[in-house]
């Protein structure tokens, strides 16, 4: 009888012992997963970031070109980065912390008041108070102003781009010739992105590995 209870005792514990490495298997597979995809969305991310500093590398070189169609560039930008804000802040919508309704709103005042400051500057050159030239460089100004305040309230990385876009701006009001400077500088920019983006983890996925 004992010899019974004894067999039943270690097949208990056999059973446990099993169902305890399963649960152990699961939630080390769900932590590769959750590390997966927050390695995703981070690379993403930074893709994101890059491009930016491309794409105001490019609005830099056509400015100097051509200052209507440079102004008509940076026009341009105002909605591409206004969705990339959204791409970026969609984590927090995911997570519960905001609610998608609530982030739209938001950026589409901080995007929309920039158009409508922009637009209030080619009024300002329409009836002659400023020339045509200053509204390119008054339309940039404002979009780096913009931009930085994103970097503030929501992601640092944005304050890297607007401060880009600052330099290109005077780069382009008093060192015409020295525009391929900005192409040094972005590539400066980008190597030491991927350089920290690989040497040092986000603590987030750090954490996901030690789960």
């Amino acid at each position: 009888m004992e010899s019974q209870q004894n067999l039943d005792s270690e097949t208990k514990e056999e059973s446990k012992g099993t169902v305890s490495g399963q649960e152990a298997e699961v939630s080390a597979e769900m932590a590769r997963v959750e590390t997966g995809t927050f390695w995703k969305l981070s690379g993403a991310a930074e893709t994101i970031f890059y491009g930016l500093i491309i794409l105001s590398l490019i609005g830099a070189v056509i400015a100097q070109v051509s200052v209507e169609t440079g102004r008509t560039y940076w026009l341009a930008m105002i909605p591409i980065i206004g969705v990339a804000a959204i791409y970026i802040e969609w984590a927090k919508v995911r997570s519960g912390e905001v609610k998608w309704t609530t982030l739209i709103r938001m950026q589409f005042f901080h995007w929309g008041s920039l158009l409508v400051a922009v637009e209030l500057v080619g009024m300002l050159s329409y009836f002659g108070r400023i020339t045509n030239e200053a509204v390119g460089s008054m339309t940039l100004l404002l979009l780096a102003q913009t931009t930085f305040l994103v970097g503030v309230h929501r992601d640092w990385r944005f304050c890297v781009v607007a401060l880009f876009q600052v330099l290109c701006l005077i780069v382009l009001t008093y060192l015409e010739r020295y525009i391929w400077l900005m192409l040094v500088v972005a590539a400066a920019i980008i190597t030491i992105g991927v350089y920290f983006h690989r040497r040092f983890p986000h603590p987030s996925s750090a954490r996901h590995q030690g789960q």
